[in-house]
């Protein structure tokens, strides 16, 4: 590591939390119950104040690279359709704790008995307010505006970590959160020789439809007007097991809007959110191709970065470059034509019409036309004309794996327990909270 002058040197045998998203959060959680007092690190800011700088950007065009709906407290999740996976009764003792959780910090109590729970973004800001509020409480410090600089690594054991490159703080418990999206953090792993590696992913656009026409094909023949009844649900897959891909729905958001989930300035990315009433006359979901590792352009750890961040290079350029999203109508995309009139949406940036063949690899072009091909002969409501699609979809997960072993912790650096999203062995709200509770455990165990 090179030298960093005048750090601020603080020793202490505190757990270390990096990231205050749902694996950071948990993690903190079940620190607590077990005695200890962590300290956490967000490289963003407090939810409230990460709210002021969302609509920020929305209104005045202006990405703060460290505050967005990737960055802050709460995570990327915190600003996401807030479902919760859930098999009611076959559900893990990890992930019934995880629910029970939610509910002591004020969601519903019927999310633990449904098959999909749904909370909604403006529920869970309001749940990770009191998370906040219960863990400072409990007497554990939360530092914002505190970025990963450093870890400091000696004999093959972590030994603490520097924050903005300033601060240093040694501990033999570090539990890394640190999101999907981390990229210069995930650099920083690399360059210190953490074993990372490479994993498939899937990338491609938003699909958005008005919502009566979702529940006109959810609830055929079941009702006159599917303007008159709450948002429906769907979710389509499509496998070609000759080219060993699978398109499909994720991340799907009745009643919902497409947002743009950038984190860097000049690269493009959207995701889908809802809130707990799922009133906007809108729904869509990310329709994702299946990429494989041989579709990266080199063997390293960090080459589905450099895959991802391609893709939204030439998204945010068919954009015109301040934040518009390319857009084509459905129809239009299966013609190979320009949209003349884009339909109606629910992004609040604007969209311009684009040829969004010329963002993706002609692999994902072609397995989104057989897809639609597929599912218009039984859904031709699903492929019509009132169907948009914008681009680009990109983090659906994270591109890499922090290898770790069965106790959790770094292949080949003790003492480091990567979870979560960030960690790549999770992808979700739930299952991120889940793996940082089982991480704890282990680590406990471990000592």
């Amino acid at each position: 590591m090179p030298k960093i002058p005048h750090l601020s040197r603080q020793f202490n045998e505190k757990p270390l939390i990096i990231g205050f998203g749902p694996a950071g959060m948990f993690a903190a959680l079940e620190l607590i119950e077990r005695g200890l007092k962590p300290l956490i690190f967000e490289q963003g800011k407090r939810i409230e104040e990460r709210s002021i700088d969302i609509q920020r950007f929305i209104g005045q065009r202006v990405l703060d690279t460290e505050s967005n709906f990737q960055f802050g407290e709460g995570g990327a999740g915190a600003y996401s359709d807030g479902k919760l996976f859930s098999k009611i009764k076959n559900n893990s003792k990890h992930v019934t704790k995880v629910f029970d959780t939610f509910i002591k910090f004020g969601a519903p109590k019927d999310i633990g008995i449904i098959q999909k729970p749904h909370l909604g973004t403006d529920v869970l800001i309001r749940i990770v307010k009191k998370i906040r509020e219960y863990i400072l409480e409990s007497g554990c410090e939360i530092h914002y505006g505190s970025k990963l600089t450093h870890i400091l690594v000696s004999g093959g054991k972590a030994a603490g970590v520097v924050i903005n490159n300033e601060n240093e703080y040694n501990s033999s418990r570090i539990y890394l959160a640190i999101g999907h999206s981390a990229r210069d953090t995930f650099e920083m792993l690399h360059k210190k020789g953490i074993c990372l590696e490479q994993k498939p992913i899937s990338v491609g656009l938003r699909i958005e439809h008005p919502v009566k026409i979702i529940n006109s094909i959810r609830r055929a023949g079941e009702i006159k007007d599917p303007s008159s009844i709450e948002a429906s649900n769907y979710s389509f897959t499509y496998m070609d097991r000759k080219a060993k891909r699978g398109v499909h729905t994720f991340c799907m958001c009745p009643g919902g809007e497409i947002v743009n989930a950038s984190s860097e300035n000049g690269l493009l990315v959207l995701n889908g959110m809802s809130y707990s009433t799922r009133s906007s006359a809108y729904s869509n979901s990310a329709l994702v191709v299946t990429c494989n590792t041989e579709d990266y352009t080199s063997p390293g750890p960090l080459a589905g970065i450099e895959f991802q961040r391609a893709i939204e290079l030439k998204a945010f350029i068919q954009g015109g470059g301040k934040w518009h999203a390319p857009a084509q109508n459905l129809i239009d995309f299966m013609l190979g034509r320009i949209s003349s009139n884009l339909n109606a949406n629910s992004y609040k940036m604007g969209v311009v019409s684009a040829n969004l063949k010329d963002i993706f690899p002609q692999f994902i072009i072609d397995m989104l036309f057989s897809a639609f091909n597929y599912w218009k002969k039984e859904y031709p409501l699903f492929v019509s004309e009132e169907a948009i699609l914008l681009g680009a979809e990109t983090r659906t997960s994270c591109p890499l794996i922090i290898k770790r072993n069965d106790a959790y912790e770094s292949e080949n650096t003790e003492n480091l327990f990567p979870i979560g999203e960030g960690s790549g062995y999770a992808g979700g709200i739930t299952s991120s909270a889940a793996d940082a509770i089982k991480a704890v455990e282990a680590s406990i165990d471990k000592t």
